[in-house]
């Protein structure tokens, strides 16, 4: 009788460690499973629809427009922050964080490749600005608009077959 107990107890412990294993093996495998889906791992990317037609301008659908712009829009933000110290007036620093958004891979390349003109271009133009006109939301609009222009005309100066076609404040802190 006391073998049988003896016995008993065995098959109770041998039951007790094959649970945990199987549990232990069901939360890796969820957690691995979890792992892949959040990597993006079962997402299926969508390929590219292009339809071509005999009519000429009718029925074409594509990411990609005839000069290389893609419909995809495209953003890149200059890092670090523009920082730029005034001596007179109530405000004393100006920081500015910039994203420039374009429609071409062409026109974003060509802003990181010629970043060291662009960055000194606009550190110029913003030290020039007047702050009280800054305060506004019109003279926001006008310093956005006047550095795209800016950033354009380093890229034509440089031979740059491409434009940036926005330019938008992520951080704007006047003290």
């Amino acid at each position: 009788m006391a073998e049988e107990e003896a016995g008993a107890e065995v098959l109770e412990d041998g039951g007790k460690k094959k649970k945990m294993i199987i549990i232990a093996v069901a939360v890796l495998l969820i957690a691995a499973g979890a792992g892949l889906y959040f990597t993006g791992f079962f997402e299926d990317e969508a390929a590219p629809v292009a339809v071509e037609s005999n009519e000429e301008g009718a029925g074409e659908t594509s990411n990609e427009v005839d000069d290389g712009e893609t419909t995809e829009l495209l953003y890149h933000e200059l890092k670090p922050p523009f920082m730029v110290n005034f001596s007179k007036g109530s405000i004393k620093v100006l920081r500015v964080t910039l994203s420039l958004m374009a429609k071409s891979e062409k026109a974003i390349d060509a802003a990181k490749s010629h970043d060291p003109v662009i960055r000194n271009n606009i550190l110029m133009l913003l030290s020039g600005e007047n702050l009280d006109v800054l305060k506004t939301a019109d003279g926001k609009e006008k310093l956005q608009t006047s550095i795209k222009e800016e950033i354009n005309k380093v890229l034509e100066e440089r031979k740059a077959s491409a434009k940036i076609d926005e330019v938008f404040f992520t951080e704007l802190v006047m003290q």
